[in-house]
Order: structure tokens, then sequence, then C-alpha cells
């Protein structure tokens, strides 16, 4: 029984570890790929792919050569960590459905992102394809978040001496809410592709005045401007009207009031980030803070929107399904 049990405590350590690593690590990709976007370093490497200036370590070396060369370098070793990740995921815990969707999103949207990037040095990069870079991105990371959270929760569960068949997380109703935060998230989804390309196409800090422009210009830029402007307060609207609903409910969800709240407060982080791109002229520290604070929430959206997905139950990992037959609660030394 203690083998058994340590076994199982071990392997789930060794597998919520690596994916805490990995995170971190894609959040550092993500970081680094905005910055090389931003310094106009996507060519440092020239036209070449997977080398680097027709050679695997570039022989001249200039800051934009630096930025892409290590951008590249992060992506192969974070790519590593993750399918390390994914295959420990897979063969303990696959028998768990969100195991297996997060992993899929997280792997398939990775290598979705590899592949952009890769055609983007080949053949350039339009704004709407930059766009479209960065919400793969941003689904790679959510994918990676949401696996991280469903193995905190697995853990909690049948470590913590789960009986069999008892769910990971409450159940919740089918109830406005849940489709609010459906609604929400597939909103900001929307809304931050479209705010990626007007970053890209450079039309976001060709405007001053917050949260509206000074300046009245005809043209399509200040069109697409006040569309993006009356998208993000639109978004604000929907987030505070979640967090109004979840606080009517926080005694029985607690997790859906603090989630409501974290993407409440990044919100709010993201509108005066928002704000201080354009009063700083969209500086590189603005634009990094800016797309942090939009990566986090929309995280939280996404956990949001796991809690309301119907939960697996809880279940022996698979590697000692078969090893003896014991009671559950004796994982967590009931």
């Amino acid at each position: 029984m203690n083998t058994i049990k340590y076994q199982s405590r071990t392997l789930y350590r060794v597998t919520y570890a690596l994916a805490i690593l990995t995170l971190i690590g894609l959040f550092a990709v993500n970081i680094i790929g905005f910055v090389d976007t931003e310094t106009g370093s996507a060519l440092g490497c020239g036209h070449d792919w997977p080398l680097c200036n027709g050679a695997v370590i570039p022989h001249v070396w200039g800051l934009q050569t630096l930025i892409e060369f290590t951008h590249r370098a992060l992506v192969g070793v974070v790519t590593v960590l993750l399918l390390v990740t994914s295959a420990f995921a897979w063969v303990i815990y696959r028998s768990w459905t969100e195991v297996k969707a997060t992993v899929g999103i997280a792997v398939g949207f990775v290598f979705v992102q590899a592949a952009l990037g890769a055609l983007g040095v080949i053949y350039g990069d339009p704004a709407w394809f930059l766009a479209f870079h960065f919400g793969c991105s941003l689904l790679a990371f959510v994918g990676l978040l949401l696996l991280v959270v469903v193995l905190r929760q697995i853990g909690r569960q049948v470590q913590g001496g789960a009986e069999r068949g008892e769910l990971i997380r409450r159940r919740v109703e089918k109830t406005s809410f849940t489709r609010a935060v459906w609604f929400t998230l597939v909103y900001m989804y929307g809304a931050m592709y479209f705010g990626a390309y007007v970053s890209s196409t450079g039309d976001g800090s060709s405007f001053r005045g917050w949260p509206f422009p000074t300046e009245v210009h005809s043209g399509s830029a200040f069109v697409v401007d006040i569309i993006h402007r009356t998208v993000a307060i639109g978004l604000a609207a929907l987030v505070v009207y979640l967090f109004v609903m979840a606080a009517r409910m926080r005694k029985e969800h607690r997790d859906l009031y603090v989630g409501s709240f974290v993407a409440l407060v990044f919100t709010i982080l993201v509108a005066f980030s928002g704000a201080g791109l354009v009063w700083t002229h969209v500086v590189l520290w603005a634009f990094l803070l800016h797309v942090s604070f939009i990566t986090v929430l929309f995280g939280a959206l996404s956990y949001l929107g796991l809690q309301t997905f119907p939960a697996s139950q809880a279940r022996l990992p698979k590697p000692l399904r078969n090893q003896q037959a014991f009671p559950m609660s004796n994982i967590g030394g009931k």
C-alpha cells in the first residue's frame, strides 16, 4: 500500500512540476516573440529556417540576430519540455478527458505556432498573418495553463483520498452565467485577433487621447481605431457582468468568484496598459505589459470556461491501476 501511494505521489509531483516549468517557458517564448516582432527582428536570421543566416550558430551577431536566435532556441527547448510533459500527463492521466483535451490543444497549437513562425520568416509577415500567429500562441499557452489547473484538481482529489466516481471539481449547472462565460471567452478571442491586427498595421499608434482618440481623421485607420476601442469597452462590460453574477454565487462556487475577480482585475490592467500605449506612443515596455495582461485575462476567462465544463470522475492513475486492488482512499493514506 505504502509503495503504491509513494509511486502515485511521485508521478504526480514530477508531472505537475514539468507542467509548471513548461508553462513558464512558453510564456517566455511568447514574450520574446512579441519583442521579436516589435523590434523588427523577425529577419535577424535572414530568410533561413531552421538555420540562422546559413549556419546553426550565426557567425555575425547583431541585436536583431540575437533576439531572433534566442527566440528560436527557446522555442526548441520549450517544445522538448512540452513533449516530455505531455507524454507524462497522457500516459498517467489520460483517463481524464480534460487531460487529453488540454494536451491536444497545447501540443497542437505549439506546432502550429512554430510552423507559422517558419512560414513568416521564409515568405514574410503581413498584418493578418501576425494576428493569426498571436491567436495561436495564446491558445497554446491557455492549453498548457488549463493542463496545470486540471493536474492540480486531479492531485487534490486523488492524492487527497477521493473515492472512485467523485468529480474532480464541483458541478456547475447550465445557467445564464455559464452562457455568459463562453460568450465572453469567444468575444475576447475575436477582440484579441482584431487588436493584434491593429497593432500589426501600426494604426493604433496614429491617434492620441484615451479612452477615445482626440483627433478625427478620415480614412480607414480612424475607423479601425474606433472599432478597436469600442470592442475593448464591450469586453470590459462583459467581464464586469460576469463578476457581478459570480459574486452572487460566491458561497456555493468560490472558484468562479475568484476566477471572475482575477478577470476583472486584469481587465482594468489591460485598460490602463492600453492607455499607456497611447501616452507613450507604443514603447516596447508598454506593449509587453499590455500583451502580458491580455494573456492572463484570457487565461482567467478560460479557467472559468473549464470550471463550467462537465467534470471527469476521480480514478486511479493508469500505471498504478492494475498493480493491486485496493480502495481509492488508500492513495491518500486513509
